[in-house]
């Protein structure tokens, strides 16, 4: 119970308190950091496929009500990205830089790309330029300030290399 409540409480607070006060304190030439990804990845790592499933399907309705006309898309991109973190966790290292660094990029940027490519109603011109403008840049920053959330998380004893 109290592994569980760490766990709830640090994905949380990353989340939400990363998104809300520390995402437009760094944001860098309009681009700040996916602390939603971060915390999707923290969760996945540390409680496995089933919860992650369902916290990145709360973070996406948190962010859904903000949207009406897309409610539930990034709900819906967030689950399934739950889903498919958690079932990499057994199955990667995630105590090394390089692949925590790759596994946050790749996250973010399959999370824009079905996003984008439903936000666009398929049209190429309105799907890519957003693409190649505003995630790749997203996803190198969120890599850069994820992967010393996941250490702290690792030090808090919240995420073992042995998972």
């Amino acid at each position: 119970m109290r592994q569980f409540l760490r766990i709830t409480l640090l994905w949380m607070g990353v989340a939400f308190v990363g998104d809300a006060l520390v995402s437009p304190m760094i944001d860098i030439a309009g681009r700040a950091p996916d602390f939603t990804i971060i915390a999707l990845v923290m969760l996945a790592l540390s409680a496995g496929a089933m919860p992650a499933t369902i916290g990145g399907f709360l973070l996406g309705l948190v962010q859904d009500v903000a949207n009406p006309p897309l409610l539930g898309l990034r709900s819906l991109c967030k689950c399934v990205l739950g889903f498919g973190l958690g079932r990499l966790r057994g199955r990667l290292v995630h105590g090394v830089v390089v692949v925590d660094a790759v596994m946050i990029m790749a996250a973010v940027l399959l999370h824009d790309f079905v996003f984008l490519l439903v936000q666009s109603n398929l049209t190429q011109e309105r799907f890519l330029v957003p693409l190649l403008t505003q995630s790749l840049p997203t996803a190198a920053y969120s890599a850069l300030v994820g992967v010393p959330l996941l250490r702290l998380a690792e030090s808090l004893g919240i995420m073992n290399p042995e998972d």
